[in-house]
């Protein structure tokens, strides 16, 4: 067995918060999210792998450098750091399998699981050799080994930041909800020891956050709880399975359907709104594309089956609009092709079908207004708070939370989206929500002038008095090696 290493204890919750509220405010706060680390580089090429998003780990390290790392700054990376649903291969697929056996049971061994290559070979079933690992603890730290092998850089530059003196606050989103596991977290706290930092700076300035939590008059929260899609409802893990993870639907349909579509077009992920993504795998690789939803489809119903019926609707809605056209061009094809139905057709009995057409080539616009009706339904008797879901949801919160008199900010991310919106009700608190956008390249449909840019955003707090800070909302410049001003347009009708 391998040797077992004391690691250091972790801290989160509620000791978290005590700290950095109590003992030692930082001076300095810097928010960044979603970088959605994955495989990152092959070590024998160099090169990314096609499903990674994340890559600027270089620049990453230079912006940390540039903010210099000292006692009582901290550097907060606000959910969705880790990707794990992107990791879909599993320990056994590469001719290495034995030598990738060995290293996850030395990893859970230092970890203190005790668990031969035996067993973890047994523990992989069929379905998990097709779409990746579940999402039991040690399956999760297996996945993390993949994302700091391919990361080197990332994570050396942050094991830098903290033996530099710099603290760490990792927020949980739901693409790493696999932080929930302890044994995770300890995973991490080794990758910073083999880094360079030591075990008595990870458990002095190394911190963990759940859902949300309050530094001064700075809320953080990755924000997916007001997504309905990915909301998590009914606790962190499966009531009848405890050792995996509740899982939203989205994650399931990430996993069985754009997981293998972006080996056929790279950063599909990043492209807003979503519904254009099968649309441009069907125009680019309609048999390909054809391929990999038919093999999908029966493991996203199983997943439906367990879901929220309002979730299911919409994926069955998303799913629909993008079939009908299909099935009304075959349709049409084979009226075209067998002579017998277009004397059936041309009798004029049957011009139903012509409806039937009609409706299947406006489906998607069809299912668009659908949506903005019942969201205009459901949002038609509250008060107009923020512009979006999101800003309504985390002022409700804060308003749930804070006196009236008070100053917020509300710091999240997980939309992908740089934005700034003033909240404010009377009696209310008054609230900057400031979502951090991503660290990876986006096509958002109404900035053409940003398709596949990637724009390093980060809101940076001072402390000016007593547990007030103040904020800068920035993008780093990796060419200039200095940050600099964000510019964020307003939306449509704004």
């Amino acid at each position: 067995m391998a040797e077992q290493h004391t690691l250091p204890d972790i801290r989160g919750g509620d000791e978290a918060h005590r700290i950095l509220n109590e003992v030692h405010p930082p001076s300095e706060i810097l928010v960044a999210s979603d970088f959605h680390l994955g495989r990152g580089r092959q070590p024998d090429t160099r090169r990314f792998v096609r499903t990674e998003n994340f890559i600027s780990d270089q620049a990453f390290g230079r912006w940390l450098r540039a903010m210099r790392p000292e006692e009582n700054k901290l550097l907060i990376l606000n959910g969705d750091t880790f990707d794990f649903i992107r990791i879909g291969d599993y320990p056994g697929s590469t001719e290495e399998s034995t030598e990738e056996f060995d290293k996850w049971r030395s990893l859970l061994a230092r970890l203190g699981v005790d668990k031969s290559v035996e067993q973890l070979r047994a523990a992989i079933s069929k379905s998990e050799q097709r779409f990746g690992l579940q999402t039991e603890d040690y399956k999760c730290v297996w996945k993390l080994l993949q994302i700091a092998e391919g990361h080197e850089e990332f994570f050396h530059a942050l094991a830098q930041w903290v033996k530099d003196g710099g603290s760490l606050l990792m927020v949980k989103g739901n693409h790493d909800l696999e932080l929930y596991w302890p044994l995770v977290r300890r995973a991490l706290c080794a990758f910073l020891e083999d880094h360079g930092a030591s075990k008595e700076a990870i458990s002095q300035r190394v911190f963990y956050c759940d859902s949300s939590i309050c530094i001064g008059n700075v809320y953080i929260e990755h924000g997916h709880q007001y997504d309905s899609q990915q909301r998590i409802k009914d606790g962190p893990t499966l009531p009848h399975r405890p050792s995996e993870l509740n899982l939203p639907l989205s994650t399931f349909v990430a996993r069985y359907l754009v997981n293998p579509l972006e080996k056929l077009e790279p950063f599909l992920g990043s492209i807003r709104p979503t519904e254009r993504i099968l649309w441009i795998i069907l125009r680019r690789h309609p048999i390909a594309g054809i391929t990999v939803l038919s093999r999908s489809l029966r493991f996203i119903r199983r997943a439906a089956e367990v879901s929220r019926i309002r979730d299911s609707f919409w994926f069955t809605i998303y799913f629909a609009t993008v079939a009908l056209p299909l099935v009304t061009f075959a349709l049409f094809a084979f009226i075209l092709i067998y002579y017998r139905t277009r004397g059936w057709l041309a009798s004029g009995s049957h011009k139903w079908i012509l409806l039937f057409g009609v409706v299947g080539i406006l489906a998607p616009y069809i299912a668009a207004a659908l949506r903005e009706f019942f969201f205009w339904l459901a949002n038609r008797h509250r008060p107009a708070i923020g512009e979006d879901e999101f800003a309504q949801g985390v002022y409700k919160k804060i308003e749930a939370t804070f006196s009236p008199d008070k100053e917020i900010y509300a710091v999240m991310g997980h939309t992908h989206d740089q934005d700034v919106q003033y909240l404010h009700v009377p009696k209310g608190p008054k609230v900057l929500y400031l979502n951090t956008g991503a660290w990876i390249p986006v096509w958002p449909e109404d900035r053409p002038d940003l398709a596949g840019q990637v724009l390093f955003p980060f809101v940076h707090f001072q402390l000016r008095s007593k547990s007030e800070y103040r904020h800068c909302y920035y993008e780093w410049r990796d060419d200039r090696g200095q940050p600099a001003e964000a510019y964020i347009l307003a939306p449509a009708g704004k």
